[in-house]
C-alpha cells in the first residue's frame, strides 16, 4: 500500500475499515473520533442507517439526471427546501458538484446577466 500519494511522504496513516456514527476504526481495531473534514464531506456520521437507505432508494429510481436536459422529484424537493431557507428574494438554485465548479458557474451568471442587458464588456 504504497501508492497513494499522501501530504506528508514520511508518516504512516492508520488505514481506516469502517465508519460508525462520529468514529472510525482501523483494520487493527482501533477507534478513532473522526474530527476530520475536507471537501466534499458531509457531517452527517458514518453509517447512519436513514442517510444509507435514501441513497439506496434515489439509486433505485433515478441515480442521476443531468440538469440540461431533465428535472427529477428529488432535485425538485431539494430546491424548495433551500429557496424555502434563503433570504430575500432568492428563489431559484442551480446544482453544481463543488465549490470551483460554483465559483465558475457565478462568473458565468454573472457574465450572462451583463450580456442579456447589452453590457458585455
Amino acid at each position: 500500500m504504497d501508492h497513494v500519494f499522501h501530504r506528508s511522504l514520511s508518516a504512516t496513516l492508520p488505514v481506516i475499515d469502517r465508519g460508525e456514527g462520529v468514529f472510525v476504526f482501523d483494520t487493527d481495531g482501533k477507534k478513532y473520533l473522526d474530527a476530520c473534514g475536507g471537501a466534499a464531506v458531509s457531517c452527517l456520521g458514518h453509517s447512519d442507517a436513514r442517510v444509507k437507505q435514501a441513497i439506496v432508494d434515489q439509486l433505485d429510481r433515478i441515480p442521476f439526471a443531468h440538469t440540461a436536459f431533465y428535472t427529477s422529484e428529488a432535485a425538485e424537493v431539494l430546491a424548495d427546501r433551500l429557496t424555502a431557507a434563503a433570504p430575500g428574494n432568492l428563489d431559484r438554485v442551480y446544482f453544481v458538484s463543488g465549490g470551483s465548479e460554483a465559483t465558475e458557474t457565478a462568473l458565468k451568471l454573472a457574465r450572462q446577466y451583463f450580456v442579456e442587458k447589452g453590457e458585455p464588456g
